[in-house]
């Protein structure tokens, strides 16, 4: 057998170019799946991960009627023990209660339907990290100063205001009674999805609960960011368990739509792959299948000695699977640096600003891939290559020795 491996190692290199051209062609197009894959799997991470920061959380604390109807009247009855149940848990990195209503936003220049987080800003600020988000023209929430608010920068273009600038805010309160009131714009968010901006304003927790007549400890939304992903649906199950008349809720549950896009995405790229590796065996094919039709009189004289048809077909199946051996890894290698390399720099997208922006992305992309991907990979350039080399290995049985060592 060992001979075997040691003449199919020879013949792919009778043919130095032919063979290298179906390598560099391996190794290029596993390279290019995997930096695609990477790229798309960065993008939808990137989606995921503002989408959780900026709008979800890991979990969220209702009462129950909240998910149907976001009445002032539908208050957390167990607000205070829920944020000391969650604050004492080693698991959660972050909790903040909220103060929410819906109402509109008002300027002289333009009005429009907003909704209104009450917020405790040190909470809030490690919950989502909003101060960070203020851009340099404006400040953060301080104790200081009679109702301030935060204003997303594409409402702030509508409404033409910069810090300073003084917004009408109009909702209901508890007793359903129309309030209005004016606030002093202390700071404008960037880097949140557009739609966000345009929808939300932050306030201060205890001047919305004054306005609403709501108690200081009343919060309408208690989100919370646990220190692993994966402990969501746990951390879920135990706080229903602690409060069955509340509704909890996981990002799962929330936003459904994310938590599919994790496995169809890696579903859909390694079919990329797969259709990758396909057209390559095409090539793959038509060169082995040439090197049999160059080789059928060696072949048939082979076959004449002895060599029986089994070691003939190993032996095409052999020099096949060298050239995915030898066009596979470094592929994978070349394509592992490139994603480093991307990880480093990340992939600028700036052309796209205003569709990324949507969805609260950067421009700047950084490509991702999970090592499992790697070993996928590995698999489907294997299977795909073995499945490439039968045909030929096939005709070259399908050769009468006799007529073969007659040719010229």
């Amino acid at each position: 057998m060992k001979t075997l491996f040691n003449i199919a190692w020879r013949n792919i290199w009778r043919n130095k170019l032919r063979s290298s051209v179906v390598i560099i062609s391996i190794m290029l197009g596993i390279w290019a799946g995997i930096f695609v894959s990477a790229f798309s799997f960065g993008l939808n991470d990137q989606r995921k991960d503002a989408l959780l920061k900026n709008q979800f959380s890991h979990i969220q604390v209702h009462k129950a009627e909240w998910k149907d109807q976001m009445e002032v009247e539908y208050l957390l009855s167990e607000a205070k023990a829920i944020l000391s149940s969650l604050s004492s848990k080693t698991e959660i990195a972050a909790v903040a209660p909220r103060v929410i209503a819906n109402g509109m936003a008002a300027t002289a220049h333009y009005s429009g339907g907003v909704q209104i987080y009450g917020i405790e800003a040190e909470a809030e600020n490690k919950l989502t990290g909003l101060a960070a988000k203020i851009d340099s023209s404006g400040k953060y929430f301080s104790k200081k100063g009679r109702n301030p608010i935060l204003i997303g920068a594409a409402l702030a273009e509508k409404l033409e205001v910069k810090p300073g600038s003084k917004v009408i805010l109009n909702f209901s309160n508890a007793n359903n009674d129309l309030v209005s009131a004016s606030f002093k714009v202390k700071g404008i968010y960037t880097e949140v999805s557009s739609t966000i901006e345009k929808m939300k304003v932050y306030v201060r927790a205890n001047d919305l609960q004054e306005l609403l007549g709501i108690g200081a400890e009343d919060y309408h939304e208690i989100a919370a960011f646990a220190e692993n992903e994966a402990d969501s649906d746990s951390l879920k199950t135990w706080l229903q368990g602690q409060y069955p008349n509340q509704l909890v809720e996981s990002w799962k549950d929330l936003a459904p739509e994310l938590a599919y896009s994790d496995s169809i995405m890696t579903q859909m790229l390694f079919i990329i792959i797969g259709i990758i590796m396909l057209a390559l065996s095409f090539g793959i094919i038509n060169t082995m299948l040439m090197a049999v039709l160059e080789r059928r009189k060696e072949l048939g004289v082979l076959m004449c000695v002895g060599m029986s048809k089994g070691r003939v077909f190993s032996m095409i199946i052999i020099e096949t699977l060298y050239l995915s051996l030898i066009g596979g890894p470094l592929g994978i290698i070349l394509g592992y640096f490139s994603v480093e390399q991307g990880k480093l720099s990340g992939l600028s997208l700036e052309v796209f600003s205003d569709g990324l922006a949507s969805y609260g992305i950067g421009t700047i992309i950084y490509p991702s891939v999970p090592s499992s991907f790697y070993f996928g990979t590995a698999a489907i350039v294997f299977i795909m290559t073995l499945l490439a080399s039968i045909y030929p290995a096939r005709h070259a049985l399908k050769l009468n020795p006799i007529e073969t060592i007659r040719t010229i």
